[in-house]
């Protein structure tokens, strides 16, 4: 094989390595993991603060219902003193009758909070489980994305140390300065070796000469182009003759 023949394969694998490589940053860049992933975290602090309202509220239930059994017993305290008790005294009598309709309406007021506490806690509670099933499912469509980014990446990666070797394979049985020549177009231009198409460049789309077509028919020789500096490529049919 020529060395115009090499240089041409060596190309054909660096552009590919080029676009895999292109392929993995765009993939990477637009996976949509990083926004599955925040708005799973977004719920996750969500199920967090939720538990730790529910958590509070049974606290406070605990709390208020202590509460209630003092009222409770502070009442039945009262009520002996003030009907089972042979108490004359007015003012006493009035002053218990007082303390008993204050602990009733203590009684209302906290029988009143431990069920709205009660409906808020079951509201809370419903809540969560909504919000965990809305979690599981997100958690899920996270791992199953992952798990396909990750199977792409590999794909691609691998694909990709097949062209590095291709490469590195022809590059090792072509001249130094010539491989040299090769990776400083790349470099610069994106491409070092272009195909010559309807007497034109295909890097820059100019005109070839006549000679330098001719050039390339009759010889292996490496030719580039005189405005861009690409080499070019003639195709081994058009070489031969055969699209003549």
């Amino acid at each position: 094989m020529s060395d115009i023949d090499k240089l041409w394969q060596m190309q054909k694998h660096t552009s590919n390595y080029l676009a895999i490589k292109r392929a993995i940053k765009e993939l990477t860049n637009k996976n949509n993991i990083k926004k599955i992933s925040s708005e799973l975290k977004e719920l996750e602090k969500e199920l967090e603060e939720l538990k730790n309202n529910i958590d509070k509220n049974e606290k406070l239930l605990i709390k208020n219902n202590l509460m209630l059994k003092d009222y409770d017993y502070r009442l039945k305290k009262v009520e002996k003193s003030l009907y089972e008790e042979n108490i004359t005294d007015l003012k006493q009598l009035s002053f218990l009758d007082k303390e008993r309709k204050d602990i009733l309406k203590e009684i209302e007021e906290k029988e009143t909070e431990i069920l709205f506490t009660m409906d808020e806690t079951d509201r809370l509670k419903k809540q969560l489980e909504e919000k965990k099933k809305n979690t599981n499912k997100i958690r899920a469509s996270y791992n199953d994305a992952v798990k396909e980014y990750k199977s792409t990446i590999e794909e691609l990666n691998k694909k990709a140390s097949q062209e590095a070797r291709e490469i590195k394979k022809i590059a090792s049985t072509i001249d130094e300065k010539l491989y040299h020549q090769f990776s400083k177009l790349v470099n610069t231009k994106g491409s070092a070796v272009v195909e010559v198409i309807d007497n034109r460049c295909s890097g820059c789309n100019m005109v070839l000469p006549w000679v330098l077509v001719s050039k390339l028919r009759e010889s292996d020789e490496i030719v580039t182009c005189e405005n861009c500096q690409r080499i070019l490529y003639l195709s081994r049919d058009i070489r031969n003759g055969n699209n003549e």
